[in-house]
């Protein structure tokens, strides 16, 4: 893992080695964090900081965030006491999606056992996978085309995967539109300007990148 610690060290993974970071398991920069500074990317960041992480945000989903930990640790409990294997990774993975898609999507995404979890946290193990991989198209980009590990053939099928359950979840928000159930969620926010008359408009695409 590298870290950019330093003005210098930020600039040349932000602009020098922009285009190798860009093209990785995403939305083509379509997120908060690849996207080109501008009005769009003054957008996502402003609908983010009010919905999610500012302060008043964080304070308000606190109870989420001791909902979730009490569910995982009643999960726990209960598998111990009927003597069966605790899989702490996976809890704290389903823990933390629940929590995420509970202020994203105003519900929970995932139960902890069942086919769906399994398979989102097969993905996510794959995600950090490839995420950890040392491509050799990044350090000798005129054999990048051969892709000579198959790593960007894995991606492509892994955004695929994830693409199909980010669509399934914004489906399901817009089915639900009528029965709103306590504050607006990052998603209403979002979904309300890409429907709306502003000038700087957002995508589909924008929208998952978001909530990946």
């Amino acid at each position: 893992m590298v870290v950019a610690s330093t003005p210098d060290d930020a600039r040349v993974f932000l602009e020098t080695l922009y285009p190798y970071f860009s093209n990785r398991l995403a939305y083509g920069g379509q997120d908060l964090v690849f996207a080109e500074y501008g009005p769009k990317w003054k957008l996502l960041r402003k609908l983010c900081k009010l919905e999610m992480l500012g302060n008043k945000a964080l304070e308000s989903w606190a109870a989420v965030q001791r909902n979730e930990v009490d569910r995982m640790s009643r999960s726990i409990h209960a598998s111990g006491r009927d003597g069966e294997p605790v899989m702490l990774g996976g809890m704290l993975i389903y823990a933390m999606a629940n929590m995420i898609g509970r202020v994203i999507l105003s519900r929970r995404v995932f139960e902890t056992k069942g086919s769906e979890a399994n398979e989102f946290k097969a993905m996510v193990v794959e995600l950090m996978t490839l995420a950890a991989q040392v491509n050799i198209g990044d350090f000798l980009p005129a054999v990048a085309w051969m892709d000579l590990q198959g790593l960007e053939a894995r991606m492509k099928k892994l955004h695929k995967k994830f693409d199909r359950v980010l669509s399934r979840m914004v489906l399901e928000h817009e089915a639900s539109k009528g029965e709103p159930e306590g504050r607006p969620d990052l998603l209403d926010a979002v979904m309300a300007i890409r429907d709306g008359p502003e000038e700087e408009k957002l995508t589909d695409d924008n929208v998952k990148a978001l909530l990946w």
